[in-house]
C-alpha cells in the first residue's frame, strides 16, 4: 500500500466512537479515489496515520465490509473492494427496482414544488457544465438528483433501501467515470431533464420509459470499463 496517507486526521474526541469516524474518512478515501479498487489497507499503516491503535481501525474495516467498500481475505488482509460486472449487475437491477418504485410514487404524491427541487439539482449540473469540475463531484450531482427523487416520493422504504446502495452505486459510476470523464457533461442534463418533464406531467409510463433508458445506458457504460480491465482486481500474492 501506498504510505502517502495524507489525507488521513487524527480523530477528535466527539461523541462519535474512534471506529466511527475511521469508518467516516476511509469511506470518503474510497469514493473519492484517494484508495483505488484493489489496493491493500493495512491496518498498521492506517493507525499510525491517524495515531490510533489497531483496534479502531480494525473495526472500521469490518464495517466497510459490511458495506461492501472493503473485501477482506484470510492471511492476506484487506482491500479495496474491486465491483465485478455481477456485482454490476446485482447493483443495478435492485436500483431500477427501487427507483421505478420511487418514481410512480413521486408522480402520484410529490407537489409540483417537491419536484421543483429535481429541478434545482439539474441547474446545478448546468452551470457546472461550464466550468472545471471533477469526477467527483460530477458523481455526487448524478447521485444527489436520484436521492431527492426517491426522497420526494415519500416512500420510506425505498429511501432506505436505496441510501444503503448509494455508496456501492457511487464506486461504479466513479469506475466509469475515472476512465470517461466527459460522458456525464454530455448526458446528464438531457437525460435527467427528460425525466423531470414527465414527472411534472404526470406521465407514469413515460417517465419509467426514460428512467429505465437512463439506467440502462449507465449500466451500459460502467460494464464497459469495468470490461476494459484498466482497473485490476486484488493481487493473488
Amino acid at each position: 500500500m501506498d504510505n502517502n496517507l495524507g489525507f488521513l486526521v487524527t480523530p477528535a474526541p466527539l461523541s462519535r466512537t474512534l471506529s466511527d469516524q475511521v469508518v467516516k474518512q476511509l469511506r470518503q478515501a474510497i469514493l473519492g479515489g484517494q484508495l483505488k479498487p484493489g489496493q491493500r489497507i493495512v491496518e498498521n499503516e492506517i493507525a499510525q496515520a491517524m495515531t490510533l491503535s489497531r483496534g479502531p481501525v480494525r473495526d472500521a474495516l469490518k464495517l466497510l465490509e459490511n458495506e461492501r467498500l472493503v473485501v477482506r481475505y484470510p492471511h492476506r488482509g484487506a482491500f479495496v473492494a474491486w465491483l465485478t460486472l455481477r456485482d454490476a449487475e446485482e447493483i443495478y437491477s435492485l436500483r431500477e427496482a427501487l427507483e421505478v418504485v420511487a418514481l410512480h410514487n413521486a408522480i402520484k404524491y410529490a407537489t409540483d414544488e417537491q419536484v421543483g427541487e429535481l429541478s434545482h439539482v439539474i441547474n446545478q449540473m448546468t452551470v457546472r457544465q461550464q466550468e472545471e469540475y471533477t469526477q467527483t463531484e460530477a458523481t455526487d450531482l448524478d447521485l444527489e438528483f436520484h436521492h431527492t427523487l426517491c426522497r420526494i416520493s415519500g416512500h420510506g422504504r425505498a429511501l432506505a433501501a436505496w441510501t444503503a446502495l448509494r455508496d456501492q452505486v457511487r464506486l461504479l459510476l466513479l469506475t466509469h467515470r475515472i476512465l470517461h470523464p466527459m460522458d456525464f457533461r454530455e448526458n446528464a442534463v438531457e437525460w435527467h431533464r427528460h425525466l423531470v418533464d414527465a414527472v411534472l406531467q404526470r406521465d407514469g409510463q413515460a417517465a419509467e420509459v426514460v428512467l429505465r433508458e437512463h439506467l440502462a445506458a449507465s449500466f451500459e457504460a460502467t460494464s464497459t470499463a469495468i470490461r476494459e480491465g484498466k482497473l485490476e482486481p486484488p493481487s493473488e500474492q
